[in-house]
């Protein structure tokens, strides 16, 4: 059973938990809902100290606290819709100015024809913001993919003036769309649901615990529960407060059931009775989890964990999601028996939500011992709950892939808060690396030319990243592992992409019959932005005789091969070259031989090495059969020791033993110091006029030896 389990089950619902964490639209939803975090935490402690300052005396300035948190909390809808428009455009390389402009627009046009209210744009909820903010979004991109591919509109003017009115119909569209049909259906179902649900809500054990479980749930794509079911709570509190009025009344008995029960029995700590999940990591010495203490704890006695659930992370973890909704749910069955079992008293006063654990028990149940320790007891076994899921989740990193469904997701371009516990301080070493190197100098391209081995002429160029300091100082791409990190490699490789094509047309256009090469990561590939750039480098069609190649790397794991492959071929179809790079020192996997359309192989140097060793030509001819199964072309890597860098072909008559050993085996292509170091553009124009002034001197130096001979 357990291996079934492992084998088929986490297997099947890992598949599709990649499927949505590559989903743009969750992307954008948990990106925006992560951006409004720090509005989220500023309102909860403006509400807390309005607490604070009514309770010593200060009644105007509380209401002025409560007033601007009010304001945040109006503001943080278009904020949502607004950061959503950033990430769109950002992402899928587009105008953030464009779709910024238009996604506000069309929320206010939208809240305009909803609400009659004079301050009608702060109206708007949370759900509306979200679903205008897809809508937009995607009519805007599929927008702009027609107006590219419409050939008369080519024309910078014409798609300029193309994209304004489409941008108008649109947001009459969304407007016409969401602001009439959909708020129409809206008002007359609502009230149907409302009625419902509150006709239930305050003696119904069932439907409670629906509704705390609907409230968790939100939380796994970053939405806070509060922000879904902001209208149902309206009324919800509205009745508990006629309920508790009438109860001092002597008119009615207290409902079991109300906002102030879930308060104080389902949110100790914040949603998902996170303050379990905080005892736990502090009584276990050994967490790698500890440093969340320091902010996270502080803040969980106000109930406020927006901290905790994106930095631990409980966002997109499908472990501890299990946990965050199943604690609630045992603590509200808990309380509601003991309640009605008259072991605790019902709540009998509001009290905000923002009131510490324990303290808000005490008031609202006018300081009753039991309820004070019966809060205790649901502490430690919401403790109990969340131990196992949490010790399981700081573990997985040990786990082979395959059990990586408890792992957070790693392609989501966000903060430190998706990222592995055990890994934050790297990545935020690899986030403070990144910005010095951006305020510190530049990128620049390098080339490194690839060479035919039999005459020496340079027949192609791999372009290379480099970073040049402030001071004039070039550093090797070692910064490319703090860019992985941060699952920033597809804007990296974009970047080479087109600079290397601007290069090529600026100052390399004089020479024909060559390849530029450029490596792309595994990341790139998958991404979805690749054609688009892909189509807009190639918008101006290549000097003649050049050729476009992409460079996979061998020496990295393919997630989803099979999209790979499907990618690889639609770039074959624009005319794009597909080259295996370092084959023979990563993953070795033989199948990328058959599977992907590849036109070049290039060894790596670790072939070259293994020469010194016995059996290494031997291997290494074995390797060279294997590859030319494919009829691809081979390049042998790395020709570049101190020995092999003393022997470039300065006289050319010198041949080094070990490039004899490699031409031997019938490899053609050549790339490595014994040749050229990369090279700044201005260098690589002039070695390429002496290369190929030489090739041509020496392939006509030939033709007359063969004529001679041939007298």
């Amino acid at each position: 059973m357990s291996t079934w389990f492992q084998n088929t089950f986490i297997y099947q619902l890992n598949n599709s938990r990649i499927l949505l964490f590559n989903n743009r639209i969750i992307k954008s939803i948990v990106a925006s809902s992560l951006a409004i975090v720090p509005f989220a935490i500023i309102r909860a402690l403006l509400l807390v100290s309005s607490i604070v300052c009514n309770q010593l005396g200060w009644g105007s300035f509380s209401v002025q606290l409560f007033q601007l948190q009010e304001t945040l909390t109006d503001f943080m809808p278009i904020a949502i819709n607004a950061f959503m428009a950033l990430h769109w455009a950002i992402r899928n390389r587009y105008s953030v100015i464009h779709f910024l402009t238009i996604n506000l627009c069309s929320l206010l046009f939208i809240s305009r024809v909803i609400s009659n209210d004079k301050l009608f744009f702060f109206d708007i909820t949370v759900p509306l913001a979200l679903l205008s903010g897809i809508t937009v979004n995607f009519l805007l991109e599929k927008a702009i993919a027609l107006v590219d591919s419409i050939h008369f509109l080519k024309s910078k003017s014409r798609k300029t003036s193309a994209l304004f009115f489409g941008s108008v119909l649109i947001i009459t569209f969304v407007t016409l769309i969401i602001g009439v049909l959909a708020h129409s259906i809206y008002l007359s179902v609502f009230p149907v649901i409302s009625q419902t649900l509150l006709h239930s809500y305050p003696d119904n054990f069932v439907d409670g615990l629906i509704y705390i479980v609907l409230r968790c749930i939100p939380w796994f794509f970053g939405i806070h529960g509060y922000f879904i079911c902001a209208d149902i709570d309206a009324g919800f509190i509205a009745d508990m407060n006629s309920n508790i009025a009438a109860w001092h009344a002597g008119q009615a008995q207290l409902n079991v059931i109300s906002p102030v029960f879930y308060n104080i029995w389902c949110t100790m700590g914040g949603t998902g009775n996170t303050l379990g999940m905080l005892l736990c990591i502090l009584l276990n010495k050994k967490s790698p989890h500890r440093h969340m203490l320091g902010l996270s704890l502080p803040l969980s006695l106000f109930n406020v964990n927006e901290p905790l659930i994106f930095g631990l992370p409980i966002v997109m973890n499908p472990l501890l999601i299990i946990p965050f909704v199943l604690v609630p749910a045992v603590s509200y069955t808990i309380a509601y028996t003991a309640t009605v079992w008259h072991l605790v008293p019902p709540v009998s006063e509001a009290v905000n939500w923002s009131v510490p654990p324990i303290l808000s028990t005490w008031l609202a149940t006018g300081g009753s011992v039991s309820a004070i320790v019966l809060n205790i007891v649901i502490i430690g076994i919401s403790a109990l709950i969340y131990t196992p899921f949490v010790r399981k989740w700081s573990i997985s990193k040990t786990k082979t892939p395959e059990f990586n469904l408890f792992l957070p997701p790693t392609n989501l371009d966000l903060v430190p808060g998706h990222t592995l516990q055990s890994e934050e301080k790297s990545y935020l070493e690899a986030l403070n690396n990144v910005q010095q190197l951006q305020s510190s100098g530049h990128f620049i391209l390098y080339f490194q030319p690839q060479v035919r081995i039999s005459d020496r002429r340079i027949i192609g160029v791999e372009a290379l990243i480099r970073h040049q300091g402030e001071d004039g100082k070039i550093t090797p791409p070692i910064f490319l592992q703090y860019y992985d990190r941060l699952n920033a490699m597809a804007d990296i490789d974009f970047w080479v992409i087109e600079q290397s094509v601007n290069y090529l047309h600026h100052h390399l256009q004089e020479f024909n019959e060559m390849t530029l090469s450029v490596n792309v990561s595994a990341q790139t590939l998958l991404d979805k932005r690749l054609f688009k750039v892909i189509s807009q480098v190639l918008d101006k069609p290549l000097p003649p005789g050049w050729t476009l190649e992409m460079e996979i790397t061998e020496s990295q794991a393919v997630i989803d091969p099979v999209n790979v492959t499907s990618v690889l071929t639609k770039l074959k179809s624009m005319g794009i070259r597909i080259a295996l790079d370092d084959f023979g020192a990563g993953y070795s996997t033989l199948n990328y031989l058959t599977r992907y359309p590849l036109d070049k192989i290039k060894l790596d140097r670790s072939l070259v090495q293994g020469l010194s060793e016995n059996g290494g030509l031997q291997f290494l001819k074995q390797v060279t059969r294997l590859c030319r199964l494919t009829h691809c072309n081979l390049v042998i890597e790395g020709v570049e020791t101190e020995d092999e860098l003393r022997q470039v072909l300065i006289e050319g008559i010198e041949t080094d033993q070990e490039l004899a050993q490699v031409c031997s085996v019938g490899i053609e292509l050549a790339q490595g110091f014994l040749f050229w170091r990369p090279l700044p553009v201005e260098k690589l124009c002039q070695v390429l006029k002496e290369n190929h002034h030489c090739s041509n001197k020496i392939s006509t130096y030939e033709k007359e030896l063969q004529l001679t001979s041939s007298c």
